[in-house]
């Protein structure tokens, strides 16, 4: 494995540092304590120009429901000690790499991106949970990315499995996050507004850190305190137009048939009574994180610029905005850090290992040498939460010279990419980001260094 030069190495480190603290900003513990104001037997939870006031609540039932889900417990555990009331033991479900026992908390370690048994019986115990409450109880739920996944429960008579098989289908589909999420909220007991059938009607207080490209709250973590404007004719629609209806189990088929023929079995709309006492609060996003890396490159004199916000689409055609931006930057050559963010999508045809972030890493690379060959850069792509796709890498960090080391150890780039095989091509180049795990997700960040 090639050792890379200091000059390489200090790049890397460049927008290593960059790309840490735009995480770091939306990081629960770095957030939350800004919200919650305390004042006698009331209480205010304040985000932008939206304040909610609570008065005479008796109870909190806190529940902490993906990736960032330990920040949020501790961090929350820590501001509910001024609470005058009582504060029930709460819930954590969350995935094995950000896992952590956190006390005053009962913890569930579940699956992602595929459902796993200990996730449902996690949505099962939140179902129990929420029993003990009433109208004079507040449920504090905070939601981070991960969540459709983390807290499966079936509707009607469909199994786990059935819903594993169809999960698998749809990310390998190419299918974006939403089009994912209309059909998962049209199988679960839990997604689409329907969490409320279990909380009503105490109140809800929903914060939520956005992995959602344009912060849609029907979209994150399948929407489970959000009406839904979809409906099981979208969902038959998605999975033909995908085609992945002759592929999934009968029993899914028949419940979305049935769906379409029975509005009561219809999820959770605007103006739905469940919705009455219910709040939701977007408290960290892709573009709070692209704007806190701006913001601090400003404070450094570092020439930087937001070219794209987000970001969705296939990730083979995401090079191609790249290229032409810089085809339109500043003739002078003035060194300059591009910052641009959201979710890619990848059509999963090999059986290779690999993620989103690192794909677009190589197809990057290999554009670049196409069209200017003579440009120096570094780039980072990476997720903010630490992984990308079912790897232990967050992303990629590639430069000018990375397409020469692949050909230098004679790899055949255009059939690894053809068989999604990103991960071993970047290891083999010493190109992959290997992190721990952030405790916060919101969605991916591309860094381009013009040096």
């Amino acid at each position: 494995m090639k050792t890379k030069t200091n000059s390489e190495k200090s790049h890397d480190k460049f927008l290593l540092n960059l790309f840490e603290h735009g995480v770091s900003n939306v990081k629960p513990k770095n957030i939350l304590g800004n919200l919650f104001k305390f004042n006698n037997k009331s209480f205010s939870i304040s985000s932008g120009n939206q304040t909610t006031n609570y008065k005479n609540i008796k109870k909190i039932y806190p529940i902490c429901i993906g990736k960032a889900s330990v920040d949020m417990a501790e961090t929350s555990k820590v501001i509910l000690r001024n609470f005058s009331g009582k504060v029930a033991e709460g819930i954590i479900v969350v995935n094995k790499e950000n896992s952590k026992k956190v006390k005053g908390f009962k913890t569930f370690v579940a699956g992602h991106p595929i459902p796993t048994n200990a996730g449902l019986k996690a949505s099962k115990y939140i179902e129990k949970y929420l029993e003990k409450t009433s109208k004079t109880d507040l449920v504090l739920l905070l939601l981070s990315g991960g969540g459709s996944a983390l807290a499966p429960y079936p509707a009607g008579d469909l199994s786990l499995n059935d819903k594993i098989k169809i999960n698998v289908e749809l990310i390998e589909s190419g299918a974006d996050i939403k089009k994912i999420n209309t059909v998962r909220k049209h199988l679960s007991k839990i997604k689409g507004g329907n969490f409320l059938n279990f909380s009503y009607p105490s109140k809800v207080h929903c914060l939520i850190l956005s992995d959602v490209v344009g912060d849609d709250l029907s979209s994150i973590a399948s929407g489970p305190t959000s009406p839904d404007n979809t409906t099981f004719k979208d969902t038959k629609k998605i999975l033909t137009s995908f085609k992945i209806w002759n592929k999934i189990p009968v029993s899914i088929k028949e419940y979305v048939l049935k769906g379409i023929k029975d509005p009561k079995m219809e999820t959770p709309k605007k103006g739905n009574k469940l919705f009455s006492s219910v709040q939701n609060t977007i408290i960290g996003s892709n573009n709070l994180c692209l704007e806190a890396i701006h913001n601090y490159c400003r404070k450094n004199n570092i020439k930087s610029k937001i070219w794209k916000k987000n970001i969705e689409m296939e990730v083979s055609k995401l090079p191609q905005f790249f290229v032409k931006e810089m085809n339109n930057r500043n003739k002078r050559n003035i060194p300059m850090v591009y910052i641009s963010g959201g979710e890619t999508t990848v059509e999963i045809k090999g059986n290779g290992k690999g993620g989103r972030n690192q794909e677009f890493a190589l197809h990057f690379i290999k554009l670049m040498k196409k069209r200017m060959p003579e440009q120096k850069f570094c780039l980072l792509s990476a997720g903010t939460d630490g992984r990308d796709g079912p790897t232990n890498a967050a992303g990629a960090i590639v430069n000018h010279n990375s397409l020469n080391e692949i050909k230098s150890k004679n790899i055949d780039l255009d059939e690894e990419l053809r068989n999604n095989n990103s991960y071993e091509v970047l290891k083999k180049i010493n190109s992959l980001v290997i992190i721990e795990g952030t405790n916060t997700n919101v969605a991916d960040i591309q860094l381009l260094y013009l040096i």
